[in-house]
């Protein structure tokens, strides 16, 4: 009679071994997917911010310094605020883009800047009164 028992001793460990990059792919796009949508979620309501304050002040220049301070997690040099007014003054148009850089890099060490894997670009548009 054959012992099954020690015939599938390794089998566990092959298991483990086939599903752990799968695993680790799932956790990777979960918290990136994360970490993207907070990103997005800030710049959106930095745009949100800086096109009221615009809209309030008349003053495009202003709506730098408001994103900066909404936007206090993320790098500044990786922030671009462009705001334009559409002819005849009555609407604001203030968009936010972020390079985004991945979580997973954001501690690295290195010498220059991070890689940019893709830029994020949040833009409200609001009627002056």
């Amino acid at each position: 009679m054959k012992n099954f028992r020690t015939s599938e001793n390794g089998m566990a460990a092959v298991e483990i071994a086939l599903l752990l990059p799968v695993l680790a792919l799932v956790l990777y796009v979960v918290v990136e997917g994360a970490n993207t949508l907070h990103n997005y979620a800030t710049i959106s309501e930095a745009s949100r911010s800086a096109a009221r304050q615009v809209v309030i002040s008349g003053d495009p220049s202003t709506a730098r310094p408001i994103v900066e301070a909404v936007v206090t997690e993320l790098p500044v040099a990786a922030l671009t605020t462009t705001v334009s007014m559409d002819a005849g003054a009555s609407s604001v148009t203030v968009e936010v883009r972020y390079a985004y850089q991945s979580v997973f890099l954001a501690n690295r060490q290195a010498d220059g800047p991070l890689p940019s894997l893709y830029t994020l670009s949040a833009k409200t548009t609001m009627p002056v009164p």
